[in-house]
Parts: structure tokens; sequence; C-alpha cells
């Protein structure tokens, strides 16, 4: 063995399976130095090892040693991986792993990533996936829930209806949730690909970990009034926000899905757009005529993005500070701050659901639709907007008991 001391490993019955006398600690029944037991192996490179694997007097006997060293080997000849090496690599080298390759897949990957790296890359970058505990995880988690935003807002004082006070935001559930997320897909894609092999402590399927439950449906969506007054004043202070906000206003894209349109997505003969949904899939949507025409006028190449940021000529990683600035002046962000009620450009994807559900003209399965909902339950939120006879219904007690 190339990598032992001159320490005095001991042969056991079993193969590959020995034991050295502690120098320091001593078998409190017996009163002799205490065995430490320990297996060794050879590597890919012929090289020899030793791990340990515990004491005699914490209740480890060779026939265990015997069964770790079977299983240890199994791992290696099925997966390719080191165990020992495995137990090093670290949540870093696993994120910047994925980060790569969902960027290669045109994943939606940036904007988590920048959450992460904001939040909790100093605390666990460099800490191995092995040492991720549900302890752990849950102080983490707690700690993230109690992180300060930066921003503050305005809670009214009990019994002083014309006094209020500032109260420090924290982090929203949601974002906490999309951090794990990131983490939980950067694990499983290391899995898929033997870089590293286990259980993904951030699985919530059988396992202990569980997400926040966070409440992020937003209830807010404009009047034929508001819209029109917000276009309008987009137009002026930020004419490429403007279209992006009336091509989600008339289609109901999501503001990633605008962001990340390109020359070649527009399909003037099929009158509709290729888009690059959550999850990396691309599918068609079908816009209105004048739409093509306003997104074929920037003139872009095939491969550059058609919405860009000035100077940098790179695609939007996010809504424009100028929209706040729009919403601002004209009014409708919620006094309290209470982020259920925040107008952003992905509200106007709301509105086009909330209008479309009012209009009394689709059905709830058309409308899942044309949001392209997964599941219905993600389109039931718009369902007390459909014009229905429930003022009628209910008078019938009424006539009843008349």
């Amino acid at each position: 063995m190339s990598d032992v001391t001159d320490r005095k490993y001991i042969k056991t019955k079993f193969e590959g399976v020995f034991y050295r006398l502690s120098s320091k600690k001593r078998n409190p029944k017996t009163g002799e130095p205490d065995r430490i037991y320990c297996f060794c192996y050879t590597d890919a490179q012929g090289k020899g090892h030793w791990k340990t694997v515990g004491r005699h007097s914490e209740g480890v006997r060779p026939p265990m040693v015997k069964s770790e060293r079977a299983k240890f080997i199994a791992e290696i000849a099925v997966t390719g991986v080191n165990p020992t090496a495995r137990d090093k690599v670290t949540i870093g080298q696993l994120v910047d792993a994925y980060l790569e390759w969902g960027r290669s897949e045109g994943k939606y990957v940036d904007q988590h990533y920048s959450q992460y790296s904001a939040h909790l890359k100093a605390k666990i970058h460099d800490l191995p996936v092995s040492d991720l505990s549900s302890g752990l995880l849950s102080n983490l988690k707690a700690e993230l829930l109690a992180t300060p935003t930066g921003n503050t807002k305005l809670k009214k004082v009990a019994g002083q209806p014309n006094v209020k006070t500032r109260k420090r935001k924290t982090l929203a559930g949601q974002t906490v949730n999309n951090i794990f997320s990131f983490m939980r897909s950067a694990i499983n894609r290391a899995i898929a690909t033997g870089a590293w092999s286990g259980v993904n402590p951030l699985s919530t399927k059988g396992g202990t970990w569980k997400m926040v439950k966070a409440n992020n449906e937003r209830l807010r969506f404009l009047t034929r009034e508001e819209a029109r007054a917000l276009l309008e004043d987009l137009e002026l202070r930020h004419p490429q926000l403007h279209d992006m906000a009336l091509l989600s206003l008339r289609t109901g894209l999501r503001p990633t899905e605008i962001f990340k349109l390109r020359g070649q997505d527009v399909d003037a003969n099929a009158c509709g757009l290729y888009i690059i949904q959550k999850g990396g899939k691309r599918v068609f949507v079908r816009v209105p005529e004048y739409l093509i025409q306003m997104l074929q006028a920037y003139k872009r190449k095939p491969a550059e993005p058609i919405f860009q940021q000035p100077r940098k000529r790179t695609a939007f990683d996010k809504t424009p500070a100028c929209f706040q600035t729009a919403v601002r002046k004209l009014n409708l962000a919620p006094e309290d701050g209470d982020s259920l009620y925040a107008v952003t450009l992905h509200t106007m994807r709301h509105t086009f659901a909330s209008w479309l559900a009012q209009s009394g003209r689709v059905t709830l399965m058309e409308l899942q639709k044309l949001m392209r909902h997964k599941n219905i339950t993600m389109t039931m939120r718009y369902a007390h907007l459909f014009p229905g006879q429930e003022n009628e219904k209910l008078s019938i007690i009424g006539d009843m008991l008349a």
C-alpha cells in the first residue's frame, strides 16, 4: 500500500479487512487498546488506500467492515465514482457545472443562480454535498426567510388609523424555494451524469425536506383604463418596454419568454412565435398580425435578441427599472407594499388571463391552453372571474322564505 505509514495494520480472517491498535484510547470493558477497523482497496491507477470504518468500542466488528468494503468496491464498479472522492465533491462544483449545462441548453437558470449567489453562495459553495444534512438545510431555510431585502413597506398601527410605520421586508418564500430548487436541480443533474452519487438531500419525495409554503399568486390585474395609461406612459419612457408589455398583454407571454425572443423566432407566414417556456421546451404561440409586424420592425438578425439592452446589445435579463417608475407615477402600486397586489411586467400576463375569463367567451379548459398551464389547478385561480349566475341562485333561498 503506497500511502501506508509506520502504523501497524493487523490482518483479520476477512479479505482486505484490518485493524490497528489505538495509541490513545482503550476499550472501557477490557482495558486493552481499542481496535480501529479499516479496509484496503486499490484505485483505478493501481494505488492502494486505507479507509477507516470505526472502532471496536463503538460496536464495529470485522464482518461489518467486510460488508462495507464490498459495497464500497461495488459502487466504484457501477458508477465509476470513488465514494471517497464523492464525499469531497462540493456544492459549488455541481452548481457551476449545472449552470454551464443549463445555459448551453437554453434553460432559464441565470435568475435563480443570481438569487443563489446573493443569498447562499458564500455560506455553502465550498461545502461537500455529503455535508448537507436535514438540520443544516432547515437552518439555512430559516436564515433565508429572515433575510432582509433592503426594502420596506408601510404597516398600519392598530388602533391608530392615521398612523403608519415602515416594516423591513424579508426574502419572499418563493425566492427561497427558487434557490433550493436550483440547488436540487444541480444535484439531480450530477447524479444523472455520474458526477455524484447518493440520495439528493433536497428531494421532497419520501425525504424530510420541505419547501416553503409560499403564497405568490398575484391578485392584481389592470382595468382597461389602467392598461391604456401604463402603455401610453411606457411608449414615451421606454419604447422597447412598451412593446414587451403590449406583447404580454395581448398574448399572455411571460416576461422571461419575451426576453429570450430572437429574430428567427418570428414566423410571419404562420403568424406566430417560437418561444422557450419554463423548463426549456420550445413551443409555437399564435399572435395578432400587427404584433408580428411590430417585432419585424426591429430588423434583427436570426440569432439576435429582438429586445436588447441599450449599449450592451444583449437580451434583457430583468424588467427595466423604469417600469416601476411608471407604475408609481400612475399610482398603480399598493400603498402597503403588499407584493400580492404589486404591478409588475408579469401583471400583463395576469391581466390577459383575467380579461379572457371575465369575457365569458372562453372556457376554463381553453384558458388553460392559452396560458400554457401544465395542469388545470394553475388555471383555477381565475375561475371566480368567469361570469356566473351565483346571485340568481342565492336568491332562491330568499324567495322560499318569502
